[in-house]
């Protein structure tokens, strides 16, 4: 069981560059397990927090919310695995990016709500 939510650890959330910054924002981490508890079965998170460096090294935009914990990627195989990613991220999120292994989930406050976008 997790640290964070009944399915999720701090560490799944942290930098992917080693740095140890793991300062995920609650709510995000609260919706997203409503994601899990909808789909029931588990999520990698492939992005959860960034320092600057590793926004930076990755090509990231400056204005990423994953470098204010606001955001995370939830990784996915295939297009049913992405039907049920989406489908549940719809029902909890109200910004949703669409890329061709992950989604994107924010509570970014400082964005614009009610969009959906894609990675090219």
């Amino acid at each position: 069981m997790g640290d964070l939510t009944d399915n999720f650890n701090k560490e799944e959330y942290a930098c992917k560059c080693g740095c140890g910054r793991d300062d995920i924002n609650n709510d995000l981490a609260t919706k997203v397990q409503m994601i899990r508890n909808i789909i029931k079965r588990g999520i990698v998170i492939s992005s959860g927090v960034r320092c600057e460096r590793h926004n930076g090294n990755i090509g990231a935009v400056e204005t990423s919310s994953h470098v204010g914990g606001w955001a995370a990627d939830l990784a996915y195989k295939g297009s049913a695995e992405r039907y049920q990613l989406l489908n549940a991220a719809f029902q909890v999120f109200d910004r949703v990016g669409i890329a061709k292994t992950f989604i994107h989930v924010d509570v970014d406050p400082t964005k614009t709500p009610g969009v959906v976008w894609l990675y090219s």
